[in-house]
C-alpha cells in the first residue's frame, strides 16, 4: 500500500508548563516541499523536533512514513539551524567520519557523490575553519544527504547567509526537489519560501492557522493581471467607470470580476477598442502580503 503522506500529524499538543503547540494537524505529501513559517517563538523548532522524534508529544500523534519517527530515522536527513561542525576537519574528512559512523557502504563513493551534489568537491580538502557560512551550509546539506534520505528536514537553512549564499542553498533545494525528494523546511525568508516551496504551513502562537498549496493560497479569487498596450487615459476612465480595475503602472492593471461573465465582457470590450493584450493571468499576491495580515488578524 502506497502512502499518500510522508508526514501525518494529528491533534498534536506539546506542553512545557503551558501549551507550546496546540492541536496541530499537518500533512506533507510525497515529492512536495513544505515551508513552515511563523514568527520567532511560534513553535517551528519544537514541531521539527517532534517530527524527528527528538522529543515526545504530550498528546496526539506524529507519523513519518506511517511509523513512529524514531523507527524510520535512517530514511530522514536533517540539517539543524546551528550545526555543530568539527572545524579542524576538512569537508571530506568530516563527511567520511560521519559516513563511517553511520556504517554507510562504499563510504568514499557516497562522500564523493554528495560533495558533487552540493558543489563542494573543489573545496573538500580545505579545513572547514576556512569555509564561508554558505560553504558550511553546503557541507550541512551533504551530511543530511549521506544516507540518500527520502525526507529532508531543514531548520532555517538560509539563516545568516548573504544573497549569494541564499541563492546557492536555494538552487540546491530546487535541484533536490527535481530529484523527487520530499522536503520540510523552516525559514523567516518569505521571498525564498515562495521560490522553493510547493506548500506552506503558517504557525502562530503554537497553532497552524493556514496550510495548503502555495499557489492556491496566493492566487486571489476573481482577480486577474492584465498587461496590455493601447489603453489611453480616456479608455481607462471609461473602464474604471464600468469595472473594478486598478492601475499598477503604464501597461499593467488588476481587474476584479464583480459578477459571473464580467471578465469575458471586459476582454471583449477592450479588444473591440484596439487594445493589444500581452498577458492575462490570475493575480497572485506575494507571500509577505498574505502572511502579515493573517498573523495580525489571528492575534487580535
Amino acid at each position: 500500500m502506497l502512502l499518500e503522506n510522508i508526514i501525518e500529524i494529528k491533534h498534536l499538543v506539546k506542553t512545557y508548563g503551558k501549551n507550546v503547540l496546540n492541536d496541530i494537524n499537518l500533512s506533507l505529501s510525497k515529492n512536495h516541499v513544505l515551508g513552515l513559517i511563523g514568527k520567532n517563538g511560534a513553535g517551528k523548532t519544537t514541531l521539527i523536533k517532534l517530527i524527528l522524534g527528538f522529543i515526545k508529544p504530550t498528546h496526539g500523534e506524529v507519523k513519518v512514513f506511517g511509523d513512529n519517527p524514531v523507527n524510520v530515522c535512517g530514511r530522514l536527513g536533517y540539517l539543524p539551524e546551528k550545526p555543530d561542525y568539527h572545524l579542524l576537519f576538512t569537508g571530506r574528512e568530516y563527511l567520511t567520519y560521519l559516513a563511517k559512523m553511520l556504517s554507510i557502504k562504499n563510504a568514499k563513493q557516497r562522500v564523493d557523490e554528495v560533495l558533487l551534489l552540493v558543489g563542494m568537491e573543489s573545496h573538500s580538502k580545505k579545513r572547514m575553519s576556512k569555509y564561508s557560512k554558505g560553504m558550511l551550509q553546503r557541507i550541512g546539506f551533504a551530511q543530511a544527504l549521506l544516507q540518500d534520505p527520502e525526507l529532508l528536514i531543514l531548520d532555517e537553512p538560509l539563516s545568516g547567509l548573504d544573497p549569494v549564499g541564499r541563492k546557492e542553498i536555494r538552487d540546491i533545494i530546487i535541484d533536490l526537489r527535481s530529484k523527487n525528494k520530499t522536503i520540510l523546511l523552516s525559514s523567516h525568508n518569505l521571498d525564498e519560501i515562495e521560490k522553493m516551496c510547493t506548500d506552506i504551513a503558517i504557525i502562530n502562537e503554537g497553532k497552524i492557522i493556514k496550510e495548503g498549496s502555495l499557489d492556491k493560497i496566493l492566487t486571489v479569487n476573481k482577480r486577474f493581471k492584465l498587461t496590455a498596450h493601447g489603453i489611453n487615459s480616456t479608455l481607462l476612465n471609461n473602464l474604471k467607470n464600468t469595472y473594478k480595475i486598478i492601475t499598477i503602472d503604464n501597461d499593467n492593471y488588476i481587474f476584479e470580476e464583480q459578477k459571473n461573465g464580467e471578465k469575458e465582457e471586459f476582454l471583449k470590450f477592450i479588444l473591440e477598442n484596439g487594445v493589444l493584450i500581452d498577458e492575462w493571468v490570475k493575480y497572485k499576491i506575494s507571500l509577505e502580503e498574505y502572511f502579515i495580515p493573517l498573523v495580525k488578524a489571528d492575534e487580535r
